[in-house]
């Protein structure tokens, strides 16, 4: 009995790990940007993820599909949805692999100009994931409000997203159980291959902190140095990410591992 109540007491926790460190988002390219209107960006991603339990690992395959939508020349819209495999469980615990509650989200031009030499953009965006699957827990939203900025002087770009979610908030009792604040920058520059026409090659570096406030624990804090690439055509763009985990703070024995983040974009 023991046992059992250990191990529903680490799935839960793990669930909510999950949920969480899926914000340190990766590839954050274009925060501050918005598309024109009437263009319709695609985003898949791959994503390999280590949580790690007491010297156990759970790896976890996670493949986010975002669609974004520039509804007008200022306003874009989102929806994404993540499907979730398990792969290795060395805690014996029963995980099903499924799709995860869908995200919808706005986001809204406050600022842009566009310099002979440079770009600046600043946008806002709110959104919240919407438990319309059978699978949700116990019928929460996960509310999010957040800032982008991106800087685009010559080859080089800076990219900036700060974002605060209450996650898993119960709208009967009018609280969440946590409560987390994210900042994540990147920066990249672009390489015009020679020989290749239209194709860019961009070494990207990035880097993400997490804080989370939980109503019932102790604070956390963590974050990932990651440094990755793109390759960048017109219409295409291919890009990988390596996160290097950074385990500042984390009182629930739960430990991020590093993780693997493989995407393609496509614009029509």
């Amino acid at each position: 009995m023991k046992n059992n109540f250990v191990n529903a007491t680490l799935l839960a926790a793990l669930f909510f790990s999950v949920t969480l460190n899926l914000k340190a988002e990766g590839i954050s390219v274009d925060a501050g940007l918005t598309p024109a209107q009437d263009r319709i960006v695609v985003r898949l991603q791959y994503r390999n993820m280590v949580t790690q339990m007491g010297g156990n690992d759970v790896v976890m395959h996670m493949m986010p599909l975002v669609m974004a939508y520039g509804l007008t020349p200022d306003v874009t819209v989102m929806l994404r949805n993540i499907y979730r495999a398990v792969g290795t469980n060395e805690t014996m615990m029963e995980m099903d692999n499924r799709w995860m509650d869908p995200f919808l989200m706005g986001k809204v031009k406050l600022y842009r100009l566009n310099a002979r030499n440079y770009t600046i953009g600043v946008a806002g965006f709110a959104g919240s994931s919407f438990p319309i699957l059978n699978s949700s827990t116990s019928n929460t939203y996960s509310p999010v409000v957040g800032l982008n900025a991106s800087y685009r002087p010559g080859l080089w770009s800076f990219d900036l997203n700060n974002a605060y979610e209450w996650v898993n908030y119960h709208a009967g009792e009018k609280q969440s159980e946590t409560r987390q604040m994210q900042l994540n920058m990147a920066i990249s520059r672009n390489i015009i291959l020679p020989g290749i026409d239209n194709w860019i090659f961009a070494p990207v570096q990035e880097f993400s902190l997490v804080r989370n406030n939980p109503t019932s624990r102790e604070s956390q804090s963590f974050g990932f140095i990651s440094p990755g690439f793109q390759f960048i055509s017109p219409h295409v763009k291919f890009e990988g990410l390596y996160q290097i985990a950074v385990n500042s703070s984390q009182n629930t024995g739960l430990k991020n591992g590093n993780r693997l983040i493989l995407g393609l974009r496509f614009m029509f």
